[in-house]
């Protein structure tokens, strides 16, 4: 990964404005199957469809807080900087560690980080301070 074409070196601390400009080199691989004693959450959800589309924004408010593992394919079309998109499957979900995080980041796949030759991006996410909805 890279950013500024310059290699991404993750432990220096980046805000979101930097962390949607983290650019991918064609070709690289899926993340591997974590190693059992570094995993934080293992959880199955099952994500309905929805009886009338629901519109999403791309770029969401998430935008910036996650790094994609790997170049994946993007809605919003070429030359554009946003896109509305009416989506049949959402759902918004709380989920709670099992034990804390031993590092910084994490990474979760929708995909269970299985088959190594998926074509899907997982979600490596930055660890941050704890806001209004951490839990008590």
């Amino acid at each position: 990964m890279t950013l500024a074409n310059e290699q991404f070196q993750p432990d220096v601390v980046f805000g979101a404005d930097r962390l949607a400009a983290v650019q991918h080199q064609a070709g690289n691989p899926s993340l591997d199957v974590a190693a059992p004693e570094t995993i934080v959450l293992d959880e199955w959800l099952t994500v309905a469809r929805c009886d009338e589309p629901v519109p999403m924004a791309f770029p969401g408010p998430d935008r910036g807080l996650y790094l994609l593992s790997i170049g994946y394919w993007n809605p919003i079309p070429e030359g554009e900087k946003s896109t509305e998109r009416a989506v049949r499957y959402y759902g918004e979900y709380r989920l709670n560690w099992t034990r804390v995080p031993e590092g910084r980041w994490v990474a979760v796949s929708f995909d269970a980080f299985w088959p190594p030759e998926r074509d899907s991006g997982d979600l490596i996410i930055p660890i941050g301070g704890c806001d209004e909805e951490c839990p008590v």
